[in-house]
């Protein structure tokens, strides 16, 4: 299991400036899959545990989203139906799912260094004010 303690998110704004904040489903949902297979539920807790909220319209998204990751070959699912109550499908990540992991830390790294050089650039032009 991929340890959280470490792993917590920051509300980017309460009040987003563009159309719509980022989303990085993907690469969490991956990300939570690595060693240890998992269901819709857990996942959608997990995503809690590290700050992000979804609402109850939303986790149709999150299901939807597991979904298509299985059509590209990210995933693979299966039925249990060995525990006590409703079946439930349990989701694996899969060697191109690893991959595709492994494309979104490359974009993260790109991405933070971008970001970095923004605000560095952006202290700067403040600080000639």
């Amino acid at each position: 299991m991929v340890e959280l303690a470490e792993l917590k998110i920051t509300c980017w704004s309460k009040d987003y400036p563009g159309d719509r904040p980022p989303r990085f489903l993907r690469a969490f949902l991956l990300f939570f899959l690595l060693g240890e297979e998992s269901h819709g539920y857990d996942l959608i807790e997990r995503l809690k545990q590290i700050g992000v909220k979804y609402e109850n319209y939303e986790v149709g998204y999150i299901y939807k989203t597991l979904r298509n990751m299985e059509d590209e070959g990210l995933l693979k699912s299966r039925w249990n139906i060995k525990e006590k109550g409703a079946a439930r499908r349990i989701y694996t990540i899969t060697e191109e799912g690893k991959k595709n992991l492994e494309k979104w830390t490359e974009m993260f790294s790109n991405l933070r260094k971008s970001i970095d050089a923004f605000l560095n650039s952006y202290k700067e032009y403040k600080s000639k004010e």
